[in-house]
């Protein structure tokens, strides 16, 4: 797929509200892409954890991607829905709480957290499956 169509089928894309996703070519000729969302949401800072959330920010998540891995729309589409899933993943990290003290154990910029992390993944891996609650 050419650079400029990639971007222009991201440019279509709308995801929840509070989020938006635009992508631009990099340079002409060449197959990059640069995708970006902006993402309405609260500071996920410990500090703020303790106080309710008060303060909002924008996130710019970024990401480059290579037009001539896609060949259809819905493949491109595919790698945008990881790509959102990924970032999903990596706030609901930050966000996980514990206790009074609010404590984050699967924090993605705490090499503890990340360990913690790596652990349940490696071990859904090997169970075959992520851990379910049973509810």
């Amino acid at each position: 797929m050419e650079a400029q169509q990639a971007a222009d089928l991201i440019n279509q894309i709308s995801f929840r509200p509070g989020w938006e996703i635009r992508a631009d070519v990099m340079v002409e000729g060449v197959p990059y892409v640069i995708v970006q969302a902006l993402v309405e949401t609260v500071n996920s800072d410990r500090e703020q954890a303790l106080k309710g959330y008060p303060e909002r920010i924008l996130l710019a998540p970024a990401a480059i991607i290579d037009a001539d891995e896609y060949v259809i729309a819905d493949d491109l589409y595919a790698a945008m829905m990881q790509w959102i899933i990924d970032v999903e993943i990596h706030e609901c990290r930050e966000f996980f709480r514990v206790g009074p003290d609010k404590d984050a154990p699967f924090h993605p910029h705490r090499s503890e957290g990340q360990s913690a992390w790596e652990k349940i993944m490696r071990d859904a891996v090997m169970e075959g499956s992520g851990p379910e609650p049973h509810l």
